[in-house]
Protein backbone atom coordinates (compact mmCIF):
# COMPACT_ATOMS: atom_id res chain seq x y z
CA UNK A 1 0.00 0.00 0.00
CA UNK A 2 1.20 3.47 -0.81
CA UNK A 3 1.69 5.98 1.87
CA UNK A 4 0.87 9.30 2.20
CA UNK A 5 0.96 12.34 4.24
CA UNK A 6 -1.53 13.59 6.83
CA UNK A 7 -1.36 17.35 7.42
CA UNK A 8 -2.05 18.01 11.13
CA UNK A 9 -2.54 21.47 12.72
CA UNK A 10 -1.54 21.29 16.78
CA UNK A 11 -3.10 24.49 18.74
CA UNK A 12 -0.49 25.82 21.39
CA UNK A 13 -1.09 28.27 24.17
CA UNK A 14 -1.71 31.72 21.80
CA UNK A 15 1.82 33.06 23.43
CA UNK A 16 3.90 29.85 22.45
CA UNK A 17 6.32 29.91 19.75
CA UNK A 18 7.80 26.43 17.86
CA UNK A 19 11.07 26.94 16.32
CA UNK A 20 11.95 23.46 14.59
CA UNK A 21 15.29 24.97 13.78
CA UNK A 22 16.19 25.58 17.78
CA UNK A 23 14.45 22.22 18.95
CA UNK A 24 15.73 20.00 16.70
CA UNK A 25 19.67 21.82 16.86
CA UNK A 26 19.69 21.61 20.73
CA UNK A 27 20.91 18.24 21.60
CA UNK A 28 17.73 16.81 22.73
CA UNK A 29 17.00 14.71 19.03
CA UNK A 30 19.69 13.23 16.81
CA UNK A 31 17.23 11.89 13.84
CA UNK A 32 15.93 15.07 11.94
CA UNK A 33 17.87 17.22 9.61
CA UNK A 34 16.99 19.90 7.30
CA UNK A 35 15.77 19.34 3.33
CA UNK A 36 14.23 21.44 1.23
CA UNK A 37 12.39 24.03 3.39
CA UNK A 38 11.86 20.94 5.86
CA UNK A 39 12.87 19.37 8.77
CA UNK A 40 12.43 15.68 8.48
CA UNK A 41 12.80 12.80 10.60
CA UNK A 42 11.66 9.15 11.89
CA UNK A 43 9.21 9.28 14.91
CA UNK A 44 7.01 5.66 15.88
CA UNK A 45 7.80 3.91 12.45
CA UNK A 46 6.66 7.35 10.56
CA UNK A 47 7.71 9.98 8.43
CA UNK A 48 8.01 13.71 9.87
CA UNK A 49 8.02 16.44 7.88
CA UNK A 50 7.87 20.60 9.53
CA UNK A 51 8.09 23.24 7.51
CA UNK A 52 11.57 25.43 8.35
CA UNK A 53 10.03 28.77 10.15
CA UNK A 54 9.01 29.57 13.42
CA UNK A 55 4.87 29.79 14.33
CA UNK A 56 2.70 30.65 17.14
CA UNK A 57 0.43 29.29 18.79
CA UNK A 58 0.33 26.05 16.58
CA UNK A 59 2.37 23.51 15.27
CA UNK A 60 1.66 22.11 11.78
CA UNK A 61 3.65 19.11 10.22
CA UNK A 62 2.88 16.24 7.76
CA UNK A 63 3.24 12.76 8.68
CA UNK A 64 3.06 9.36 6.84
CA UNK A 65 1.30 8.10 10.23
CA UNK A 66 -2.36 8.05 9.79
CA UNK A 67 -3.29 8.89 13.15
CA UNK A 68 -0.79 11.29 13.88
CA UNK A 69 1.74 12.01 16.07
CA UNK A 70 0.63 15.05 17.98
CA UNK A 71 2.09 13.57 21.66
CA UNK A 72 5.96 14.29 20.23
CA UNK A 73 5.23 17.57 20.94
CA UNK A 74 4.03 17.99 23.82
CA UNK A 75 1.39 20.46 23.09
CA UNK A 76 -0.55 21.01 26.27
CA UNK A 77 2.24 22.73 27.64
CA UNK A 78 2.56 26.64 28.25
CA UNK A 79 6.33 26.96 27.71
CA UNK A 80 5.58 30.96 28.21
CA UNK A 81 3.99 30.59 31.73
CA UNK A 82 7.30 27.89 32.71
CA UNK A 83 9.63 30.49 32.08
CA UNK A 84 7.81 32.95 34.26
CA UNK A 85 8.18 30.24 37.07
CA UNK A 86 12.02 30.00 36.81
CA UNK A 87 13.20 33.37 35.92
CA UNK A 88 11.03 34.37 39.37
CA UNK A 89 13.50 31.67 41.55
CA UNK A 90 16.27 33.92 40.73
CA UNK A 91 18.02 37.46 41.63
CA UNK A 92 21.11 38.97 40.26
CA UNK A 93 23.11 37.10 37.46
CA UNK A 94 21.49 34.17 37.95
CA UNK A 95 18.36 35.79 36.60
CA UNK A 96 20.15 37.83 33.81
CA UNK A 97 21.60 34.33 32.63
CA UNK A 98 18.11 32.93 32.42
CA UNK A 99 16.66 35.76 30.77
CA UNK A 100 19.23 35.95 28.25
CA UNK A 101 18.88 32.49 27.75
CA UNK A 102 14.98 32.73 27.28
CA UNK A 103 15.77 35.39 24.63
CA UNK A 104 18.01 33.06 22.91
CA UNK A 105 16.14 29.42 23.26
CA UNK A 106 12.68 30.70 23.42
CA UNK A 107 10.64 28.68 20.76
CA UNK A 108 12.50 24.93 21.68
CA UNK A 109 10.17 22.41 22.98
CA UNK A 110 11.01 19.27 25.07
CA UNK A 111 10.08 16.41 22.46
CA UNK A 112 8.18 13.49 23.75
CA UNK A 113 10.14 10.77 22.51
CA UNK A 114 9.70 6.96 22.67
CA UNK A 115 11.60 5.73 25.80
CA UNK A 116 13.25 2.89 24.04
CA UNK A 117 14.60 5.23 21.11
CA UNK A 118 15.37 8.15 24.12
CA UNK A 119 17.39 5.41 26.11
CA UNK A 120 19.56 4.06 23.32
CA UNK A 121 20.58 7.51 21.90
CA UNK A 122 21.70 9.06 25.18
CA UNK A 123 23.89 5.67 25.69
CA UNK A 124 25.64 6.06 22.03
CA UNK A 125 25.52 9.73 22.97
CA UNK A 126 28.45 9.06 26.29
CA UNK A 127 31.85 10.33 25.05
CA UNK A 128 30.31 11.39 21.75
CA UNK A 129 29.64 14.65 19.62
CA UNK A 130 26.35 15.50 17.73
CA UNK A 131 27.57 14.79 14.48
CA UNK A 132 28.85 11.09 14.97
CA UNK A 133 25.55 10.40 17.44
CA UNK A 134 23.41 11.08 14.45
CA UNK A 135 25.71 8.86 12.40
CA UNK A 136 25.68 6.35 14.95
CA UNK A 137 21.86 5.91 15.42
CA UNK A 138 21.39 6.16 11.22
CA UNK A 139 23.74 3.13 11.04
CA UNK A 140 21.91 1.11 13.36
CA UNK A 141 18.41 1.86 11.93
CA UNK A 142 19.98 1.15 8.75
CA UNK A 143 21.23 -1.85 9.86
CA UNK A 144 18.39 -3.67 12.29
CA UNK A 145 15.36 -1.24 11.80
CA UNK A 146 12.30 -2.02 9.83
CA UNK A 147 12.35 -0.04 6.54
CA UNK A 148 10.13 1.71 4.55
CA UNK A 149 10.12 3.78 1.32
CA UNK A 150 8.17 7.09 0.55
CA UNK A 151 8.47 9.43 -2.43
CA UNK A 152 10.82 6.32 -3.84
CA UNK A 153 13.69 6.91 -0.79
CA UNK A 154 14.16 4.42 2.26
CA UNK A 155 13.59 5.27 5.51
CA UNK A 156 14.33 3.50 9.08
CA UNK A 157 12.01 2.78 11.95
CA UNK A 158 14.27 2.60 15.20
CA UNK A 159 15.22 -0.45 15.65
CA UNK A 160 13.54 -2.92 18.90
CA UNK A 161 15.09 -4.57 21.57
CA UNK A 162 14.75 -7.45 20.30
CA UNK A 163 16.03 -6.49 17.01
CA UNK A 164 19.44 -4.85 18.77
CA UNK A 165 19.54 -8.10 20.97
CA UNK A 166 19.46 -10.42 18.43
CA UNK A 167 22.29 -7.84 16.55
CA UNK A 168 24.53 -8.80 19.38
CA UNK A 169 28.12 -6.69 20.81
CA UNK A 170 30.21 -7.68 17.32
CA UNK A 171 27.75 -6.63 15.13
CA UNK A 172 27.20 -3.01 16.98
CA UNK A 173 30.94 -2.75 17.26
CA UNK A 174 31.60 -3.10 13.56
CA UNK A 175 29.08 -0.26 13.05
CA UNK A 176 31.85 1.77 15.24
CA UNK A 177 30.01 2.06 18.42
CA UNK A 178 32.98 0.70 20.60
CA UNK A 179 32.15 0.79 24.16
CA UNK A 180 29.01 1.02 24.01
CA UNK A 181 27.92 -1.87 21.85
CA UNK A 182 27.65 -3.57 25.18
CA UNK A 183 25.79 -1.13 26.94
CA UNK A 184 23.16 -1.20 24.61
CA UNK A 185 23.16 -5.25 24.20
CA UNK A 186 22.48 -5.13 28.08
CA UNK A 187 19.78 -2.61 27.54
CA UNK A 188 18.23 -4.40 25.00
CA UNK A 189 17.91 -7.37 27.41
CA UNK A 190 16.78 -5.80 30.68
CA UNK A 191 13.68 -4.28 28.48
CA UNK A 192 12.71 -7.32 27.00
CA UNK A 193 13.41 -9.28 30.63
CA UNK A 194 10.71 -6.86 31.75
CA UNK A 195 13.43 -5.04 34.60
CA UNK A 196 13.40 -1.99 32.85
CA UNK A 197 9.82 -0.98 32.19
CA UNK A 198 8.40 2.03 30.86
CA UNK A 199 4.98 1.70 32.84
CA UNK A 200 6.67 1.01 36.19
CA UNK A 201 9.42 4.12 35.47
CA UNK A 202 6.61 6.60 35.15
CA UNK A 203 5.10 5.51 38.86
CA UNK A 204 8.20 5.93 40.27
CA UNK A 205 9.63 9.66 41.86
CA UNK A 206 12.41 10.63 40.09
CA UNK A 207 15.23 9.69 42.35
CA UNK A 208 14.20 6.16 42.16
CA UNK A 209 13.68 6.06 38.55
CA UNK A 210 16.56 7.34 37.79
CA UNK A 211 18.31 4.98 40.09
CA UNK A 212 16.42 2.24 38.17
CA UNK A 213 18.01 3.21 34.65
CA UNK A 214 21.17 3.40 36.34
CA UNK A 215 20.70 -0.64 37.15
CA UNK A 216 21.94 -0.96 33.08
CA UNK A 217 24.90 -1.69 32.53
CA UNK A 218 27.01 1.29 31.84
CA UNK A 219 24.02 4.12 32.47
CA UNK A 220 25.09 7.07 34.83
CA UNK A 221 23.19 10.23 36.22
CA UNK A 222 23.55 12.14 33.01
CA UNK A 223 22.37 9.21 30.72
CA UNK A 224 19.12 8.37 33.26
CA UNK A 225 18.56 12.14 33.39
CA UNK A 226 18.20 12.27 29.77
CA UNK A 227 16.18 9.32 29.35
CA UNK A 228 14.15 10.59 32.14
CA UNK A 229 13.48 13.74 30.49
CA UNK A 230 13.44 13.30 26.64
CA UNK A 231 11.68 9.42 26.97
CA UNK A 232 9.41 9.80 29.67
CA UNK A 233 8.72 13.48 29.92
CA UNK A 234 9.87 14.37 33.52
CA UNK A 235 10.46 17.79 32.74
CA UNK A 236 11.98 18.27 36.38
CA UNK A 237 15.27 16.66 35.30
CA UNK A 238 18.07 18.52 34.95
CA UNK A 239 21.29 16.41 33.11
CA UNK A 240 24.74 17.65 34.56
CA UNK A 241 27.50 17.25 33.14
CA UNK A 242 31.00 18.88 32.72
CA UNK A 243 29.31 21.65 30.33
CA UNK A 244 26.66 22.29 32.36
CA UNK A 245 28.76 22.47 35.66
CA UNK A 246 31.07 25.48 34.02
CA UNK A 247 27.83 27.04 32.90
CA UNK A 248 25.89 26.95 36.69
CA UNK A 249 29.74 27.79 37.58
CA UNK A 250 29.72 30.80 35.29
CA UNK A 251 26.08 32.01 36.12
CA UNK A 252 24.59 31.52 39.51
CA UNK A 253 26.73 31.21 43.14
CA UNK A 254 26.03 27.42 43.80
CA UNK A 255 24.23 24.90 41.97
CA UNK A 256 21.14 26.50 41.30
CA UNK A 257 17.58 24.74 41.95
CA UNK A 258 15.72 25.41 38.78
CA UNK A 259 12.51 23.94 40.11
CA UNK A 260 9.72 21.94 38.37
CA UNK A 261 10.40 23.36 34.81
CA UNK A 262 14.44 22.82 35.45
CA UNK A 263 14.65 20.61 32.06
CA UNK A 264 13.42 23.08 29.97
CA UNK A 265 15.64 26.14 31.80
CA UNK A 266 18.73 23.60 31.43
CA UNK A 267 17.68 23.76 27.57
CA UNK A 268 17.44 27.36 27.38
CA UNK A 269 21.03 27.67 29.29
CA UNK A 270 22.70 25.20 27.24
CA UNK A 271 21.41 26.27 24.23
CA UNK A 272 22.65 29.55 25.03
CA UNK A 273 26.06 29.03 25.95
CA UNK A 274 26.61 27.00 22.64
CA UNK A 275 25.62 30.28 20.54
CA UNK A 276 28.04 31.85 22.92
CA UNK A 277 31.13 30.07 22.13
CA UNK A 278 30.09 29.58 18.84
CA UNK A 279 29.79 32.85 18.34
CA UNK A 280 26.76 33.15 17.14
Amino acid sequence: MKQKFVTRKIKLNSRDIFSPAKTFDCGQCFRFEEKGGYTEGVVSGALLRIKTGDSQGEIEYMTTKEEGIDSFFDPDRCYYDMSDDFISRFDGRGKDALNLALEKGFGIRILKQEFWEALISFIISQNNNIPRIKKNISSISRAFGERFVFESEDYYAFPTPDALLDAGVGALEELKLGFRAKYIVDAARRVILGEINEEELLLLDTDSASKKLQTIYGVGPKVAACTLLYGLGRLETVPVDVWMKKVFSKYFDTTPDLGIWGGVAQQYLFYNERFIIEGK
